[in-house]
Formats: C-alpha cells, sequence, structure tokens
C-alpha cells in the first residue's frame, strides 16, 4: 500500500463487499444457517477494526535520529510497509477463517445448484 488512507480504504471495501454478499447469501439462501453467516460476519467487521487500529501507528524516530533525509525517509518507508505487509496478513487469515465458517453453513444443496 501506498500510504495509510489508501491502506485503510482497502481495509473497508474488502469487509464491505464480503460482508455485503454474505448477508445477501443469508437471506437468498434456503437452509443456510444463519446464526453462523452471523457469526462470520462479525469474524469479518472485527477483523476490518483490528486492521484499522493497528495501521494507526506512528514512526517512533524523527529527522534528527538520523544523518540525513534520505535514510529518515528509507527507514520510515521500510517501517511502514513493513507494517503494512504485517498487518495485511493478519487480516488475510481472519478473512479466510471467516470465509471458511461461511462456507460452512452453506448447505450442500446450494453449493451443487450453484457449481451447475
Amino acid at each position: 500500500m501506498a500510504n495509510k488512507r489508501e491502506f485503510k480504504k482497502y481495509i473497508n471495501t474488502v469487509c464491505d463487499n464480503i460482508v455485503s454478499d454474505m448477508t445477501y447469501a443469508s437471506y437468498t439462501i434456503e437452509g443456510a444457517d444463519k446464526a453462523a453467516i452471523d457469526d462470520a460476519v462479525i469474524s469479518i467487521l472485527k477483523a476490518g477494526a483490528e486492521a484499522i487500529m493497528k495501521s494507526n501507528v506512528k514512526f517512533d524516530k524523527t529527522r534528527r535520529a538520523f544523518d540525513n533525509e534520505h535514510a529518515y525517509t528509507e527507514e520510515k518507508e521500510k517501517f511502514f510497509k513493513a507494517l503494512y505487509r504485517k498487518v495485511n496478513k493478519e487480516f488475510a487469515d481472519a478473512i479466510n477463517e471467516a470465509i471458511k465458517k461461511f462456507n460452512a453453513a452453506i448447505p450442500e444443496a446450494a453449493k451443487q445448484a450453484q457449481k451447475a
């Protein structure tokens, strides 16, 4: 991600799309376990909120801690790149777990009908 604003927009967009698809499936698929789908939706929303909270970190060093402006900028970019990579991996893992819960809540007949 290029910056914190874009990262947060990405998190919100992913969460919104997945939650809307899960909610739509909950109301349109007969025999779907609504409680399990609700649990998966809550997991998605929690994962998004945690990712946004974890990305609200400031770089803990000032320009004076470095010899020149270039070294400061490089170190700051490395810090945020590593931070976003770590938060994104945790977010993706949480999303995958929620999707597994959602898939388990859908009846086999509906899955087979979707494939056909």
